[in-house]
């Protein structure tokens, strides 16, 4: 379903449209429509498409209420929604959305890999890890979802060893301060895009 990110942002490079590396594969993770009426919904996500790609986010995100006001119960629409959500900075918002979607969805990957980097986000590491389990138990080969899982492993790594250093005898916070700054080097690496 997903296409290959570099293909995608090599056709909008040529369309010349503004776009960063993550709003691209936040737009690629976005289900085709499962509705009742596919045209009407598929028609909504066109159109958010449009104008996301083209920068357009509170374009994009109207489209896809009014299409919602047809099809509430689409999954496509709402999961764009939550991603629209996330990309224009409403987050607990998001984080609404793609909560139900998880419950509702449990299956899909993508939904549980959107709600850990909301909640890695929010800085909820114990949260994002748990969601990132879920969504490889949905997918194991879900390589994005595995990426993710090891930034959040790699933070949480760090900040057991800022803890290990605030309770350390002098002697030891060399070595720590060590760990300590491989970690952040680690956690700063697989954080890049």
């Amino acid at each position: 379903m997903l296409r290959s990110i570099n293909a995608f942002l090599v056709a909008l490079v040529l369309l010349g449209v503004p776009l960063t590396p993550s709003q691209a594969q936040t737009l690629e993770a976005v289900p085709l429509p499962l509705v009742s009426q596919p045209k009407l919904a598929m028609r909504a996500v066109e159109q958010a498409r449009t104008h996301w790609k083209a920068g357009r986010l509170a374009l994009a995100l109207a489209a896809i209420e009014a299409g919602l006001l047809e099809e509430p119960k689409d999954l496509s629409l709402r999961f764009m929604r939550g991603s629209l959500l996330y990309e224009t900075d409403r987050l607990v918002e998001s984080t609404e959305q793609f909560t139900d979607l998880a419950e509702q969805f449990p299956e899909l990957a993508e939904v549980h890999n959107n709600l850990a980097s909301l909640h890695a986000r929010a800085g909820k590491l114990d949260l994002a890890r748990l969601s990132l389990e879920r969504a490889l138990q949905a997918q194991p080969a879900y390589a994005l979802a595995w990426e993710n899982l090891a930034a959040v492993l790699a933070r949480q790594s760090m900040q057991a060893l800022q803890r290990a250093e605030e309770i350390t005898q002098t002697t030891d916070r060399k070595r720590i301060e060590l760990k300590i700054k491989a970690a952040r080097d680690l956690s700063d690496r697989l954080l890049k895009p």
